[in-house]
């Protein structure tokens, strides 16, 4: 069943009126994988998490595109624990993962009375799960979450690894915290509702952690893409998944030690590319064309072979994924970039895959390269 715990620890030395803290903080708890699982032991993994917390009631998150397919699974799960619950939508869309969409969701948990220790159960894709994990780091300083999420990208990305943020004007994620869930639940057999847009945007993430760190994962997602891999291939690929991202934040999770994360890669171009477009395009397709990028530059910069960028936009085109970022929009995509730059305080640090399971990071890319790359991509046939 589920266990969770948080454990802390304050040391203080005091010496010649200087006062010296050191703080440790360390969670625990279990990310649960299996097919059906929404619908065949939720209830009592909620159950005994609820126990341990002393919650006194479950608050269902929801975004309402979601909520037209899973609603009825996740509330039969959350009666059968026994505890009073209750519903708060959310609108489907990334208007919700806004200073707006927190701030509503806080206050209706305000209003509802909700408690220091009320279960938070975030069901939904990408924008539930930052918007919770945000709203449960800030409500009374830190509430207890856990997380159902039901598309690809987020069972592969926006539950793995307790960050939570909101868009802040143009800027992705400007805001945000971390602050790890009690639990996390993932049914891949919930995607099946999803379009196949969204199913293809997800899949965009396990590439990018494919070529960072999984060269046999890479070689899956190339023999799966025809058809869309379903049931029992999807599931051991958002299991493959779930573990590359996990080894890959393990050295570093809170970003404490070291800006350049290989797990940027697609971000640095990704994130101003979907703002630029108003969030019409994806996360998961934004992110695609921010790998594109980088894969270009890396042969143009000599970093790679003409074969490596191939593979890398071979794969990208077999799940009809873009790669190529549209003129109109190269000014305000390069503008973007400064705000990336300032959240990785100073360089951009650009992540170049090479060959799936290898990547490197340069330092930053100048206003020329970025439009040769571009130009590169929109001439390829």
């Amino acid at each position: 069943m589920s266990t969770s715990a948080s454990s802390s620890r304050l040391a203080v030395d005091a010496a010649d009126d200087i006062f010296t803290v050191t703080a440790h903080r360390s969670d625990t708890y279990r990310i649960h994988l299996a097919e059906e699982l929404a619908t065949e032991g939720l209830s009592g993994h909620l159950g005994t998490l609820a126990a341990q917390l002393e919650a006194p009631e479950i608050v269902i998150v929801i975004d309402t595109g979601a909520a037209e397919h899973h609603l009825g699974a996740i509330t039969a799960a959350v009666v059968s624990t026994g505890l009073r619950f209750r519903t708060l939508p959310v609108p489907a869309g990334e208007h919700s993962k806004s200073p707006e969409g927190l701030n509503n969701l806080i206050r209706a948990l305000h209003q509802h009375g909700t408690t220091r220790r009320t279960l938070l159960l975030g069901v939904g894709g990408g924008v539930v799960c930052d918007l919770v994990t945000a709203a449960a780091a800030l409500y009374m300083r830190g509430a207890p979450y856990a997380l159902v999420p039901t598309t690809v990208l987020a069972q592969v990305d926006a539950a793995i690894g307790g960050k939570g943020g909101i868009d802040y004007g143009a800027a992705k994620n400007l805001l945000g915290a971390f602050h790890h869930p009690v639990g996390v639940y993932i049914d891949p057999s919930l995607t099946s509702t999803l379009p196949i847009r969204h199913i293809r945007a997800g899949l965009a993430e396990v590439i990018k952690v494919a070529l960072i760190s999984n060269p046999e994962l890479f070689a899956t997602l190339e023999r799966s893409a025809r058809p869309l891999p379903h049931g029992q291939v999807l599931t051991e690929i958002v299991r493959e998944a779930v573990a590359a991202k996990l080894l890959l934040l393990a050295p570093d999770p809170f970003e404490q030690k070291d800006l350049r994360r290989l797990l940027n890669l697609g971000h640095c171009v990704g994130h101003p590319y979907e703002a630029a477009t108003g969030y019409r395009v994806l996360h998961g397709e934004a992110v695609a064309a921010g790998t594109a990028v980088a894969a270009a530059h890396a042969y143009l910069s000599g970093e790679t072979e003409l074969e490596d960028r191939e593979r890398v936009l071979n794969l990208l085109a077999a799940y009809r994924l873009p790669a190529v970022i549209p003129d109109s929009l190269r000014d305000a995509v390069w503008d973007g970039m400064s705000t990336v730059r300032r959240i990785r305080n100073g360089p951009l640090h650009l992540v170049l895959p090479h060959q799936p399971g290898h990547c490197t990071i340069t330092d930053d890319i100048d206003r020329p390269a970025f439009d040769k790359a571009l130009n590169d991509l929109a001439a390829r046939p």
